[in-house]
């Protein structure tokens, strides 16, 4: 092809046709141009391709993080809801004579202390982060909804901390030399078990106002936990509705 645009060049050329020559010049740079502009939006075409199958690699992996996170977010309300619950009804005794069943007692014990943690399923996101990707997403909304999630996941995390160290202070310490902590998880794990269980520890936990105030801090945490919980739950629903969206486009 290039040796017979030069053909024709070097002819026009040979028979003086100037003017010829020049608008076959013109032509064959505009068809260059034109070739050019077309190997551009080719290139840009696939490049665009290409961007967008990463995107949708990346939303798909998000898709699955926040489906499993959603789960657990479900199951870990509903256990703050039950610690809660226990903590009222632990906070609301007076004396000895109100406990009808013991083995309920040492159940909402261990219900409240029972460590339980929830732990957000979110490395998709944390590898854009941490790689500097957040912006491959092209929906801003979904960005969006993800960095509240992992704020308020923050503040989520700060509140645990201060129920952990009420945990210790209210409970582990003074629980550790009154309480039979094996008969106290049979009674909360199998709680048709025949135990016998010490009427003591529990005249001991009602009238100790430490361990009160515990029950009635185990209370609010719980119910702040649960409130900040449920409120990730709703922007992780809305993110994943919006994901699913543009991975349909």
């Amino acid at each position: 092809m290039i040796k017979f645009f030069r053909k024709i060049r070097q002819k026009l050329l040979s028979e003086n046709k100037f003017s010829k020559y020049l608008i076959y010049a013109i032509g064959e740079i505009f068809l260059v141009v034109i070739g050019i502009l077309i190997a551009i939006q080719l290139n840009s075409v696939k490049n665009e391709r290409e961007k967008r199958n990463e995107e949708i690699i990346h939303l798909e992996n998000l898709l699955s993080d926040l489906r499993q996170d959603k789960t657990e977010l479900e199951q870990i309300i509903e256990r703050r809801i039950s610690k809660s619950n226990s903590s009222k009804i632990l906070e609301s005794i007076q004396n000895i004579q109100e406990v009808n069943n013991i083995n309920d007692y040492y159940s909402h014990v261990m219900n409240v202390v029972y460590w339980d943690a929830h732990n957000p399923s979110l490395l998709t996101f944390n590898e854009l982060i941490n790689s500097g990707k957040l912006s491959s997403l092209s929906n801003q909304k979904i960005k969006d909804l993800l960095l509240q999630i992992d704020y308020n996941y923050n503040e989520l995390f700060e509140i645990r901390k201060h129920l952990y160290e009420d945990l210790w202070e209210y409970f582990y310490r003074p629980f550790a030399d009154i309480i039979d902590y094996e008969n106290a998880i049979l009674a909360w794990t199998e709680p048709n078990e025949d135990l016998e269980l010490s009427k003591e520890f529990v005249e001991i936990a009602i009238e100790n106002k430490r361990i009160k105030n515990g029950f009635t801090l185990s209370k609010f945490n719980n119910n702040l936990l649960r409130e900040k919980l449920s409120d990730i739950l709703t922007k992780v629903d809305s993110t994943i509705v919006l994901i699913e969206e543009e991975i349909n486009k």
